[in-house]
């Protein structure tokens, strides 16, 4: 249920219904059931009925609201969705599997997700999603919020915790989208280690905006999937992470996928396999060819990492011969990595970046002020098949 409390009404009450300067948007109030077995999307989505139409759908501090089924939010026009409270996902896991997302956000054109009073929360309780998928690796979990063919998007200022799956993907051509000023955690919980829980994927789209970020989770920090155009990341950290990824590119049968102009800038890496990367996958009949560029890193700070820069192109294989048989076709053009500094782990000392090039493509990429140490003190450099004067001494061959 909800409670519907347009401004409107308030206005002709006080008798203000002329003053041109105050604002009209109307306002629901969602009503929590305050059962976790009970599903509080039915109300939410007679709230969106009501007042998404520019107007502001409010979830109250201090309660909980059951999501027990996907919450679309389609007829949120120009609207704000306030969350205060908590917003918690159901333990029905027979439910969420196969379901695409728990949020969707599709073909919706102006919406902003936010709080003002900073204590909203999207608790993703995780834990019993990732028991079956410790179970049962192919049991298809759901993507937190989704984002598909819209535009004109902001989620600000909200926690998000403990996602079944990734957290947030952005596709199906959407634009001007803007996560700013939020916290990404997924946390061990009773031994059981959370996986596949990216902070963001960024996939089909233009005009993508990730700043002002706290992520500690356990797979890429942020990952650059096919289509990602003009993609801006901006003051991030992320801790326990796979890092900051583009890829992975080229994983299927005659795909040609591409992630060109992306930024990121102010990215603090701690404890993380590695802090920037790119994967591609092998050449061959069963994989695409890929292309990356204009892709820059700049102002990254390195804290006990695997490696500071890693470039792959054959992902995914563990066969060296089959990946030497089939080389990646893939090209990699005009991606920098400026400003690094800070120190790896202790994982693959002495060395400090490894960068395997598509053997059968190109590979164009240039390094500066890259003052990366080792613990040991060394910063040994491995690479292949680079085209470009990147910068760097190489120590040896590259492989991955």
């Amino acid at each position: 249920m909800f409670i519907f409390a347009p401004l409107l009404l308030a206005t002709l009450v006080y008798g203000s219904a002329f003053n041109p300067t105050l604002d009209k948007r109307a306002t629901c109030t969602v009503a929590s059931a305050g059962n976790s077995g009970t599903d509080d999307v039915p109300a939410v989505v007679s709230a969106i009925k009501s007042c998404g139409n520019g107007g502001v759908i409010i979830f109250s501090a201090g309660k909980t609201y059951a999501i027990g089924s996907t919450l679309d939010i389609t007829g949120c026009v120009n609207c704000q969705i306030q969350i205060e409270g908590t917003l918690k996902l159901s333990n029905d896991t027979g439910y969420w599997e196969g379901k695409r997302t728990v949020v969707y956000i599709n073909g919706i054109s102006g919406a902003t997700i936010t709080t003002t009073s900073g204590a909203g929360v999207f608790d993703g309780n995780g834990l019993p999603y990732w028991q079956v998928f410790n179970a049962n690796s192919s049991y298809a979990r759901p993507t937190l919020v989704y984002i598909n063919n819209s535009k004109n998007i902001n989620i600000t200022k909200l926690r998000f915790k403990n996602a079944p799956n990734v957290f947030h993907s952005v596709t199906g051509g959407s634009s001007n989208v803007v996560y700013d000023t939020l916290t990404l955690d997924a946390t061990p919980e009773n031994g059981v280690t959370p996986k596949n829980t990216d902070g963001f994927d960024v996939g089909q789209s233009q005009y993508v905006t990730i700043k002002n970020i706290k992520v500690t989770n356990q797979d890429d920090c942020v990952a650059f999937k096919p289509g990602a155009d003009f993609t801006t990341v901006t003051n991030i950290t992320c801790t326990g992470s796979h890092g900051i990824s583009v890829g992975s590119l080229g994983g299927g049968a005659g795909s040609t996928d591409t992630v060109t102009n992306v930024y990121v800038t102010k990215a603090t890496m701690v404890n993380s396999t590695k802090a920037v990367g790119i994967k591609l996958y092998q050449g061959g009949s069963s994989h695409g060819i890929a292309t990356v560029r204009n892709v820059t890193f700049d102002g990254v700070t390195v804290q006990g990492c695997g490696y500071a820069a890693q470039i792959q192109s054959c992902y995914g294989s563990a066969s060296t011969a089959d990946c030497n048989s089939a080389p990646s076709q893939s090209t990699v053009d005009a991606v920098y990595f400026k400003n690094f500094s800070g120190a790896t782990s202790t994982e693959y000392d002495p060395v400090i970046a490894d960068l395997d090039c598509p053997a059968a493509g190109t590979c164009n990429i240039y390094f500066s002020n890259f003052n990366i140490k080792s613990p040991s003190g060394k910063a040994n450099v491995l690479c292949s098949n680079v085209d470009s004067n990147m910068g760097l001494p190489c120590s040896g061959s590259a492989s991955g």
